[in-house]
């Protein structure tokens, strides 16, 4: 399939493909949003965090865990569920993702949250989550709204860096967010050129075939989980993952007796240069161990100088890697249906 700018404007009828492009654009804009940001929060209480949210809204949650692993005092989780840990209560800062508002598992956990006097924010376009917010007088931090959570990353992501950054989660100043910018913009120069670009090329490589994520289980650990996200959702294919060192205990077994997945599995790892230096070595080992059965093992590395370019390099590709095997399939990367019909039937109970 030869992608051509009359077949993208032929396939993508709801334009994912602008707001691809518009990623950066999106990150300039919030970033001047929430410069000024103001908290109610009183830091000295609190001693845990809880993040809560679904599906693409909590991307964002997931990259600002993962990135202030070695920086943040407490312990930060990521709860994807109606129901909360016991643990929260009016020492926990719990923060809530939601880019409609209106999630339902969300809404449920926060009201849980506000029963045991938890600290909370929000970040959302508005919606009940909203309302609550200003009912019950605790901070929000309010984003654009009118496109897909997945596609509003930049949104989601950069209201909690800043939020980290004022309560001293985080020891780096606004410059990392202006090169990131800046990477972004290089980018998307880069991946809208169909002629030749590497997203394209993974695209094409990883077409046709079942892709496994492999990755460091610490920075990268909410990456892979963007790649499989974005692939699923954009392309309508199943993708798996695993983070190593752990699938080194169980999952690499399983690649003795593949069956009818012999020479049909792509195996993509991505790779950062401060990944553990013995995750390095597995990783290697890893490759040759399944290199035999597997129908190609990619192996990708971030660039950038700074750490949250190096994170988001391998985000924006694997956003692209998504566009174009959707194009490539001739989908329509943004229809949700089957999670459309599920919440409709759950509307139903």
């Amino acid at each position: 399939m030869k992608i051509t700018r009359d077949l993208i404007t032929k396939v993508d009828s709801d334009d994912m493909w602008g707001l691809m492009c518009d990623f950066p654009n999106h990150w300039k804009e919030v970033m001047k949003l929430t410069e000024d940001i103001e908290l109610s929060v009183d830091s000295e209480k609190v001693k845990n965090i809880c993040f809560v949210g679904m599906g693409g809204s909590t991307i964002g949650a997931d990259l600002t865990r993962a990135y202030s692993l070695k920086s943040c005092p407490y312990p930060v989780q990521v709860n994807r569920h109606y129901e909360i840990p016991n643990y929260i209560n009016e020492n926990s800062l719990f923060i809530a993702c939601s880019f409609s508002g209106n999630t339902e598992e969300t809404l449920s956990a926060l009201g849980s949250a506000l029963e045991k006097g938890a600290q909370i924010i929000a970040v959302t376009s508005g919606g009940r989550i909203k309302k609550l917010a200003i009912e019950h007088g605790f901070d929000y931090v309010q984003i654009p709204g009118g496109m897909p959570p997945r596609a509003a990353l930049a949104y989601s992501f950069v209201p909690l860096f800043r939020i980290f950054q004022t309560l001293g989660y985080l020891d780096e100043d606004d410059h990392v967010l202006e090169e990131t910018y800046r990477l972004l913009k290089e980018g998307v120069s880069k991946y809208q050129d169909f002629s030749d670009n590497d997203a394209l090329a993974l695209a094409e490589e990883l077409n046709g075939s079942l892709p496994l994520i492999y990755s460091d289980a610490l920075m990268m650990e909410p990456v892979n989980l963007r790649w499989r996200g974005q692939i699923e959702e954009n392309a309508k294919m199943l993708v798996y993952g695993n983070l190593i060192p752990e699938m080194n205990h169980n999952e690499i077994v399983g690649w003795e007796h593949l069956a009818h997945l012999a020479g049909r599995l792509s195996v993509v790892i991505l790779q950062d240069k401060e990944d553990n230096p013995r995750v390095k070595k597995r990783m290697e080992i890893v490759k040759e161990l399944v290199m035999d059965q597997a129908l190609s093992v990619i192996e990708i590395s971030t660039i950038g100088k700074t750490r949250l370019e190096r994170l988001f390099s391998l985000v924006q590709l694997a956003d692209w890697v998504s566009m174009y095997l959707a194009l490539l399939n001739e989908i329509d990367p943004t229809p949700i249906t089957k999670i459309d019909i599920l919440k409709s039937k759950l509307a139903e109970v």
